[in-house]
């Protein structure tokens, strides 16, 4: 071969390498540009779904308000906003939701307000756990959990059991952010959890619990020997809501119940939760939202999105 035809060769492959290079980058460019394009469609859906959330936070705390000066001393079970919202379609989005009442749990937080464990609370839900057939310890180790001090209670535990547990950690010190972490308590197991989460939940410590909308099974904590018949006779249904305290202490005189201490608990809830799924354009984002009530007023405490 002549050196003429092998330098005519060597720049057609040469050319072809630049055109191989060229549609290479060209590629590149485009998926980069889609990518950019991609992730800017999704931070507007993002940030579409937030504002439409503040917006069903809204909606949540004038609904709330309404049932306030509709029933300022009681919240019965029947109350409008009780029902789960039905869809709700704005331009380009899909909205659903639900108000959660957690006056109807027990709060775990209530175990030790001010980072000091209530001796009295830990015995509440102790009579909670008897029912559900659980461990006592349970509650001594969830106060232990969120106490501020070092030293573990009773049946409790503190940072010795969780170094020693896999993987290990400490205990929290702080209130409970969500249930899920009754599952570090060394006296949890999966049976044990998937029995107790539905009857609790992680609210403001100074949130109320509400005999007017507790369910039988929360009844328990009002008294040492209240049995699940007599719970199921004192808890209400819809239209048949308790308007004062003294109408509580007859209806346990009338179950022989008429010394049970009344004074950690109330007729109407403060703090609620915003459970909402916005549909944006296809996109699908969950969202939780705490809310708690004072006179006139309700304030968003905090905003996830996600589930809790």
């Amino acid at each position: 071969m002549s050196t003429r035809a092998r330098q005519r060769g060597v720049a057609l492959l040469v050319a072809l390498l630049a055109v191989a290079l060229a549609v290479i980058m060209a590629s590149s460019l485009i998926d980069h540009g889609e990518q950019g394009r991609a992730r800017l469609r999704n931070q507007w859906r993002a940030e579409q779904s937030a504002e439409l959330m503040r917006g069903l936070e809204a909606w949540a705390a004038q609904t709330i308000l309404a049932d306030e000066r509709a029933s300022p001393d009681f919240d019965p079970l029947d109350a409008p906003w009780r029902q789960p919202l039905p869809p709700i379609e704005v331009p380009g989005a899909v909205i659903t939701g639900q108000l959660r009442d957690l006056g109807a749990c027990f709060n775990l937080n209530a175990l030790a307000p001010a980072g000091a464990t209530d001796a009295d609370a830990v015995r509440r839900l102790q009579r909670v756990l008897i029912g559900l057939r659980l461990e006592t310890r349970i509650a001594n180790q969830a106060a232990d959990y969120i106490d501020r001090d070092r030293d573990a209670q009773e049946n409790g535990a503190e940072d010795v059991a969780y170094a020693a547990a896999r993987p290990s950690g400490r205990s929290a010190n702080r209130p409970f952010f969500d249930v899920s972490e009754l599952k570090r308590l060394p006296a949890i197991d999966a049976r044990a959890y998937a029995a107790l989460a539905p009857f609790v939940c992680a609210a403001p410590a100074d949130a109320q619990f509400n005999l007017n909308s507790a369910p039988p099974l929360l009844w328990l904590a009002v008294a040492d020997g209240l049995d699940m018949g007599q719970a199921r006779r004192l808890a209400r249904e819809p239209g048949t809501a308790y308007r004062s305290i003294d109408a509580v202490r007859e209806a346990l005189q009338r179950e022989g119940l008429g010394d049970a201490d009344l004074s950690a608990f109330s007729l109407g809830s403060n703090a609620y939760q915003v459970q909402a799924q916005i549909d944006v354009d296809g996109l699908v984002f969950d969202y939780t939202s705490v809310l708690m009530r004072t006179p006139g007023q309700v304030r968003v405490l905090a905003r996830v999105r996600g589930r809790l």
